[in-house]
């Protein structure tokens, strides 16, 4: 007979070499085929349990796939919690084999216990196919108005899975999931304004049918704001940070491309900007969220001006996550206002010169972005200067940027001779040393007198 789980992964754990793990993995597997082979029902549980753990090591699990089906088909809710499980990790949609618990998860999301259909309406959301979708999709949105939460939230999540593998279904629940955003409870919420974002990327046009839905969404995340300490929902001191960054996101599929809706969202997004803390993570990443929305929608100028403050605000964080997510912003929206990006241009060079390479690179393509008539001197210092310490397999991207630059300005730059002289040395010096240590250094040499 084979051993429990937790003696397997003792004797897992205390394996010197990969070769003794293999021995001790392979004389388990025996034993839990022959089990499988016997028909043993009261182990079956136990040793789909061990394949999960086998497989978790990534050994081969795919024998075990069938023993899945019938610990689901089993009227005990320990044996199918381990089934479900077996059946999420061990098979994906192309299994040949995933058609036949069609009929089991159909029985499953009427049974009488609230988990067992919460196993079921998982399941569903993370392995069905377009033909189980067909076959389905009833018995999930009737579970849209269930009494239980839970049930409301697990629903939402499958119909998401079934509407992506079936589109033609999008248009039928429109309604169903226009009244999910009612809900009082933040987990049905959130699934929901999911729920709705995955819709509108499926089919664009439905925006205009359900576009009514805004003022709710407006409303909903004004109360958010205003909402004192809750327990529930409190993180770190905001409400819910998880649900306004959801709002804020459907928001802007909403008012992308639309005045109407745009102008509705300036004042709750203009709320949102001043009254979110920073000094947490949770306040961050709704702010961050925010910017987003401004610069999608349409916006006024003021509100995009004082979004471009916010990631200058970022900048000067000493999380380099947040100076990273910071920079790649500013390049996307520099273009949209160059004037309020320049006037972050001294943080933007400090970033230069920062430890992290990822920062570096980050700060190097947005001050190439800011390059003008007016700043042309200064940033070509600093990008002559950073040349100098780059990594080798950066300088030839460098130099072919500092060589476009030149190129772009070269009448003007012929009078400044400082520059000119210190562009000269440094390609020199560069080219020097990258040929000494590879001898094939692709060295873009600027002719600038």
């Amino acid at each position: 007979m084979s051993i429990r789980l937790r003696e397997l992964i003792r004797a897992v754990r205390g394996c010197k070499t990969a070769q003794e793990e293999r021995a001790v993995i392979a004389k388990e597997c025996a034993l839990i085929r022959t089990a499988f082979k016997d028909n043993l029902p009261a182990f079956r549980h136990r040793n789909v349990a061990k394949l999960l753990f086998i497989h978790m090591l990534g050994y081969p699990s795919h024998f075990g796939q069938m023993e899945c089906l019938k610990l689901i088909a089993s009227p005990s809710f320990p044996e199918k919690r381990i089934g479900y499980l077996a059946l999420m990790l061990l098979l994906d949609e192309r299994t040949e084999v995933l058609t036949l618990v069609t009929n089991s998860l159909k029985n499953d999301l009427h049974h009488e216990s609230q988990y067992v259909v919460g196993l079921a309406l998982t399941s569903v959301g993370n392995l069905a196919t377009a033909d189980m979708g067909r076959v389905l999709v009833s018995d999930v949105s009737c579970h849209l108005g269930s009494s239980n939460a839970h049930v409301r939230k697990k629903a939402a999540l499958a119909l998401i899975r079934i509407l992506k593998r079936v589109p033609e279904f999008v248009e039928d629940h429109t309604s169903s999931i226009v009244m999910l955003l009612k809900d009082r409870f933040h987990g049905v919420l959130i699934a929901a304004i999911q729920l709705v974002a995955d819709v509108l990327s499926l089919q664009a046009d439905l925006s205009t049918k359900i576009i009514q839905i805004v003022p709710s969404l407006v409303k909903m995340l004004r109360n958010l704001l205003n909402l004192g300490y809750s327990p529930e929902h409190d993180v770190s001191g905001i409400a819910d940070p998880f649900l306004q960054v959801k709002l804020l996101r459907v928001l802007a599929v909403f008012g992308k491309n639309d005045d109407g809706t745009s102008e509705a969202m300036n004042d709750i997004l203009a709320q949102v900007v001043s009254n979110t803390e920073t000094n947490r993570n949770a306040g961050n990443a709704i702010l961050y969220e925010c910017v987003r929305v401004i610069m999608t929608v349409k916006s006024e100028s003021g509100l995009k001006l004082l979004a471009i403050n916010i990631l200058g605000r970022f900048l000067l964080n000493s999380d380099n996550n947040m100076r990273y997510v910071a920079l790649n912003s500013l390049s996307s929206v520099v273009d949209d206002d160059v004037a309020a990006v320049q006037r972050h241009r001294a943080i933007i060079l400090d970033c230069l010169k920062d430890p992290d390479i990822s920062i570096r690179q980050r700060a190097l393509e947005l001050t190439y972005q800011l390059v003008d008539a007016n700043n042309i001197v200064e940033l070509v210092r600093e990008l002559l200067n950073y040349l100098v310490v780059a990594p080798p397999e950066h300088q030839s991207l460098l130099c072919s940027r500092v060589s476009a630059i030149v190129d772009k300005s070269f009448s003007w730059l012929r009078e400044q001779q400082d520059v000119t002289q210190l562009i000269t040395a440094s390609f020199s010096q560069v080219c020097t040393r990258s040929q000494m240590e590879s001898g094939n250094f692709d060295c873009h040499v600027v002719n600038c007198r």
